[in-house]
């Protein structure tokens, strides 16, 4: 049987585990894959396992074939270096990159010699197809079938055809087997991903490069069934969404809560949800079937700038939101980020004004990278942005700012997201107290 290990890539200057960082599309595949293959999983990002181990891990193993997860750009640089060691220990290893990033950088990634594929989009049929090839004929029965969205070193990139392999029914993927995760549950806080996909355009997302401008759900049915086996099985008693946005469709996010309620599960739950889709009645809903984390990205405090990005929430509305839910126990992170395209000095006063008065539990500030893939990242001409580093070489994402925009240089974007990681300090300080 093929023996196959998955890759989760370390950031080269992370050295502490982080238990948010649980591989959801590398349980999955690996799941997929279970039937056909051999297949084990390295969280190198969530465990901070260096490069030199990492490389070490899978040497020993010596696996047929090895496929590297890159969904932070800023985990590029360690990718890299990974497969490179793999591959000087052993050239005949297939190394297939995967994921957001690697989808949108696939023109600098395949021209790596240590990069042999490209998985490009959604790959969850397209995996199954790669192993498939792989036990008929080995790597070379791979590169001649020419699997849909699968990009090879040695073809001509303009040679690759995009084709749609969306799972639209995502209630036919199987229960993700999180046996298949060394360290889990001990190591991970658990997540779950129900949908797929955004149809909001934010220019500052990569989301919509890897999964398209649809949005695929899993049904409210099969949602509140997998929290139940994570119950059952591992006795877990809060979870996480994944989703982009989990209210996106408030009908059927409503559905969800109202089959926690009356299946009487009893399990904390924390999403990312948009505050211009969030009305008090949902909120009180979600609240009595268990929510009590809420992660809102508000970005800016500048209604010019919310313009600019596509956001449509009001601030005002918004604060109000945020009261509430604190008054009802709900522990609610807000994130902005500093230095978008068309932000003055104004604007981030704006931000870091209105983030001083929101009465959220946390605050998070990040600064702004042009993600490959997203719209400012693909087009920085067009917003005058000029990128003075990508994501090679750029460490953790917020150890640099990395553009120069029509009104702030790299050194003013820091000072301000100085000023600003001031305030978020301050907050967690009193929320300590």
């Amino acid at each position: 049987m093929t023996r196959i290990i998955l890759i989760s890539p370390p950031g080269l200057y992370r050295d502490t585990p982080d238990p948010n960082g649980l591989p959801l599309g590398l349980v999955m595949l690996a799941t997929m894959a279970r039937e056909i293959a051999d297949v084990e999983i390295i969280d190198s990002y969530s465990l901070a396992l260096p490069v030199s181990e990492t490389i070490d891990r899978v040497t020993k193993s010596s696996p047929d074939m090895v496929g590297i997860s890159l969904q932070f750009s800023f985990s590029e640089p360690a990718a890299l270096e990974i497969a490179k060691g793999i591959k000087i220990s052993n050239p005949e290893i297939p190394m297939i990159f995967g994921g957001i990033q690697a989808t949108a950088r696939s023109k600098s990634l395949i021209c790596s010699p240590f990069v042999d594929a490209i998985a490009m989009g959604e790959f969850d049929i397209g995996f199954q197809k790669i192993i498939a090839a792989f036990n008929s004929g080995g790597w070379e029965n791979v590169s001649s079938s020419r699997i849909p969205n699968l990009m090879l070193n040695e073809i001509s990139i303009g040679q690759i055809q995009r084709q749609s392999e969306f799972i639209d029914n995502l209630d036919s993927l199987p229960m993700p087997d999180f046996t298949l995760l060394p360290g889990f549950p001990q190591k991970y806080n658990p997540r779950l991903l129900t949908s797929r996909g955004c149809k909001f355009r934010c220019p500052y997302c990569a989301s919509a490069a890897y999964w398209g401008h649809r949005f695929r759900a899993h049904s409210p049915e099969r949602v509140v069934e997998e929290m139940h086996g994570l119950k059952n099985k591992w006795g877990i008693k809060r979870v996480s969404f994944s989703d982009d946005t989990f209210n996106l469709v408030s009908s059927r996010s409503a559905k969800i809560a109202e089959l926690l309620i009356d299946s009487g599960l009893e399990m904390k739950w924390g999403a990312s949800m948009r505050p211009e889709l969030l009305t008090e009645d949902d909120l009180r809903l979600y609240i009595k079937s268990g929510l009590t984390g809420l992660f809102l990205g508000l970005e800016s405090g500048s209604p010019a700038i919310l313009k600019k990005i596509n956001r449509n929430h009001n601030l005002d509305k918004t604060r109000d939101l945020v009261i509430l839910a604190q008054n009802l126990g709900v522990e609610v992170h807000a994130s902005f980020m500093i230095g978008l395209p068309d932000e003055t000095d104004d604007d981030i006063q704006m931000t870091i004004e209105y983030a001083v008065n929101l009465p959220s539990s946390s605050l998070g500030f990040h600064i702004f990278h042009p993600l490959p893939g997203s719209e400012y990242g693909d087009h920085p001409e067009k917003y005058e942005i000029e990128i003075i580093a990508d994501g090679e070489g750029v460490g953790e994402i917020d150890a640099v700012a990395p553009i120069r925009t029509k009104h702030l240089n790299p050194m003013r974007i820091l000072d301000y997201y100085y000023m600003a990681r001031g305030v978020a300090e301050e907050r967690q300080n009193r929320e300590r107290q």
